[in-house]
Formats: structure tokens, sequence, C-alpha cells
């Protein structure tokens, strides 16, 4: 438990008033209250002021070591909670918020610019001219920020822009995959984001590490196997009656709804009758802003039917996700597969009467029944796999939401085999087309 003891230094008159902050063995910080007082009134082995009556200020300074105390505990234990860094600043730094002093900022140091840069980002302007950024950017940032101060919390040590070279690169590779279990394509999304970082402060003038520019501070990657459900499988979903469980019922209708018309699953479960016009679904995609527009596939138009021209009821994404996998598991879509699986990594193999951790969801990969690696995210990929080779890739695009066709491609894992592939076929196609139209000679003999 961490304790705090106040104390002088010198005789001079007046003397400032010191704190000394212990928590264990490896904190034990000196800090000034910026509080005055005279020696005559201190009682150094208390570390309280002396109960004297010609002291007439000893009730007003008392209050003032007492509320700071208490600030400092309470914020300290939100603060350790949260895995902030504690050190002589954090002390410094808390002092000057409990007097409402000015605390001067660094931007020197990485953590520092990053929250400059993320408190500005509703005011960033885009390429486009658009003003600010959508919300899961600005989250994303957020938790970049809270991975580099665990990081510099597991490093014993702040990190400043000019530290952000390719020892930073190896070593927070390192803690974000070995100590943090994320996979590579999730800390190669963390490294693109401290580089924007870095680069937005050297615009500003503000001194960065030149490794930053290096080819080798590149994003980690790692191929992922994921799934979709064909057209048949999605047929037996839809052709599943589940009318005696009402919410695995709810939620097929949804996975149906969503496998044909590609929205991301915060877009898919907002939709109401108000997003129906003249055949079409018209949304706005709440990610990137894109305005969408595609038909009624004839089984949602059933759905609807059946809804009497309302969508399903809204139900939250983790119980869609949840539930789904249910659905599918009941429509025997059970085929062993690769791909990857949310796994709680600190209670995965928790022996019977335990305690339970705190929990530490990561993906693993390996080999599971289909049902078992069924997301939300399945809709959109399955809506982007079955579509592909048969219409148009910016035609799938449009209704995606994908701008670039690499992109597109890399998202439903098409390699230039694949589409090496599909043309083959399709002059195979082509072939058997012109061998079908080609006159059908018979020689006739006549007698002479």
């Amino acid at each position: 438990m961490a304790t705090i003891k106040y104390f002088t230094k010198g005789k001079g008159n007046p003397t400032t008033i010191y704190l000394r902050f212990i928590h264990g063995r490896k904190m034990d910080f000196k800090r000034s209250t910026s509080l005055l007082v005279n020696p005559k009134y201190w009682n150094q082995e208390t570390g309280t002021v002396r109960n004297v009556a010609e002291f007439k200020d000893k009730l007003n300074v008392s209050n003032k070591l007492r509320g700071l105390e208490n600030h400092l505990l309470t914020t300290f234990n939100n603060s350790y909670e949260n895995g902030e860094i504690i050190d002589s600043d954090w002390i410094s730094n808390t002092i000057k918020s409990f007097f409402n002093q000015t605390e001067e900022t660094d931007l020197n140091y990485f953590t520092e610019y990053a929250e400059y840069f993320h408190t500005n980002l509703n005011n960033k302007v885009q390429a486009n001219g658009k003003t600010g950024v959508t919300i899961a950017t600005f989250k994303k940032y957020r938790t970049i920020i809270n991975k580099i101060k665990a990081f510099e919390k597991h490093k014993r040590k702040r990190v400043k822009l000019t530290d952000v070279g390719l020892k930073f690169h190896k070593d927070f590779i390192h803690y974000l995959h070995n100590v943090e279990k994320l996979n590579y394509n999730t800390t190669g999304k963390y490294l693109v984001f401290v580089k924007t970082i870095c680069l937005d402060a050297k615009k500003y003038g503000l001194k960065i590490n030149k490794d930053i520019e290096n080819g080798e501070f590149r994003p980690t990657k790692q191929k992922v196997s994921f799934v979709t459900l064909n057209e048949t499988e999605i047929q037996s979903i839809y052709d599943l009656d589940l009318t005696e469980r009402p919410y695995l019922e709810n939620a097929r209708k949804w996975l149906i709804i969503g496998v044909w018309c590609g929205a991301r699953v915060s877009d898919l479960l907002n939709f109401t009758s108000d997003n129906i016009s003249n055949g079409f679904i018209e949304y706005t995609a709440i990610k990137t802003g894109q305005r969408i527009v595609l038909p009624l596939h004839p089984q949602v138009k059933e759905i609807l039917k059946e809804n009497n021209g309302e969508f399903p009821r809204k139900i939250t994404g983790q119980r869609f996700n949840d539930y789904i996998k249910i659905v599918c598991e009941l429509s025997k879509i059970n085929e062993i597969v690769k791909g990857s699986k949310l796994v709680d990594i600190n209670n995965e193999e928790l022996k019977p009467g335990a305690k339970k951790k705190r929990s530490i969801w990561r993906k693993i990969n390996g080999e599971f029944p289909k049902f078992d690696l069924v997301s939300s995210h399945i809709c959109r990929r399955s809506f982007a796999t079955n579509h592909y080779g048969k219409l148009p890739t910016p035609v799938i695009m449009a209704v995606t939401g994908h701008t670039t066709e690499k992109v597109f491609l890399s998202y439903i894992g098409k390699t230039a085999t694949d589409n090496a592939e599909t043309l083959k076929q399709f002059w195979n196609v082509q072939e058997q087309k012109r061998a079908q139209e080609k006159p059908d000679f018979k020689v006739i003999k006549t007698g002479s």
C-alpha cells in the first residue's frame, strides 16, 4: 500500500514542505509540494503542522496537506490499476493538478505528442477536404497510445520521438507478439500508426529518428485463413426452421440478410424499413461515410415479407456473433477447416476449482469445425467471395465499399494465381461456345 510522509529541509524561514511517496521497494520518490512553512511551526517527527496558537494559517496548511495526500493516493490507485507509469514526473504532475498549476507538456516524448495528435484528430483536414476522422479511427489511435504506455511500463522507460527507430521497431514487435500475445497483423497495424504519428511530428519541426523513414521500419504481416459461406451453405441456413427458438430465428434472418448485402455488422444491425426504397437498400456506412445502394436479394425480400416489411428485431453485435455460430452448427456446417479462433488465453486450460484470471482474448490458428469460426464478418466476406468472378469487380466493390481493387482482392484472399485461374476458366468457356457455333458440314455423295 502506498504511503506519504511530509518533511522539510534546512532551517531557513520560510522553508518548503516536501513529500515522500513510497510504494513497495521500487517506488520511493521525493518531491516539493510548493507549500511553505516557518520551521518552528513544523513537527519533523510526525510530518505535520504544530498546533501552535500563534500560527494563524495552521488549519489552512493542514487541510491542504491532507487534501493533497488523499488526491495522490486516489489518483495513484486509478493510474496503477490502468497500467500507467508511476515515476517522479507522475508525482510532480499529480501535485500540480491538485493545486491547479499549469502543467508543461514536452512534445518530444512520443506519448505526449501522440496525445496532442489524438486531441486534434477531429480538426484534421483530409485530402478530400473533409474535416475530422471517423469514430473508429479516433478509437484506434487511443488504443495505440495505450499500447505505447504499456510498453513504456514494461521497459520502465519513457519513449522519446527520437527513440522510435529500428531498435524500438524490434523491441515493440517482441513486446506486442510475445508479451501482449497479439498476432503479427495486429502488431503491423500498430506500427503503421506509430510511424504516422512520428511523421506528423516531423512536419511541425520536432526531431524524430531517421530510422522511421528506413524501408526496414515496416509493418509485420502474416497470412490469414478466413472462412466464408458458399451458396449451398447459405441455402441450408435459409431453409432451417428455428421458429421454436425465436432468438436464433431472429439471428438466422439477420445472417441471411447480411450475406446478401455485404454490410459491416455496425451498419447491418441498424437497418430499418427506412433504409428500403423502391426495392433497394440504401445506407451510409458508419465507418467510411460512403453512400451505398444495392438491390434486395430474393431471400431478403422473403424475410422482409414474413416480417411485414420490417427488418428482424435489433440485437447487439456480440449476441449476433454468439447466435450465428449456433445457427450454423444446427445447419450442419461442421466441416473441419483451417482458421483462427478467439480464445481466452489466460483461462484456456483453467483447472476445475481454480480461480479465474482476468480474461485476455486472442486469436489462435488451428483446425476447427467451420461453425466455430463463424463471426459477423462472414457476411461481408461471403458476399464478396460469392460474387467474385460472376460480376465485374467494381460492381462488388461499390457494395462492399472498397476503394481499390488491390485492397479488395486482398480482402477476399485472391492472388495472381487465382486471377489466372479465373481467366483460364473464362477462355475455356469461350472456346466451348465457339466449338458449338461451328457449322456441322456433312459430305453428301451423289451418283453420276
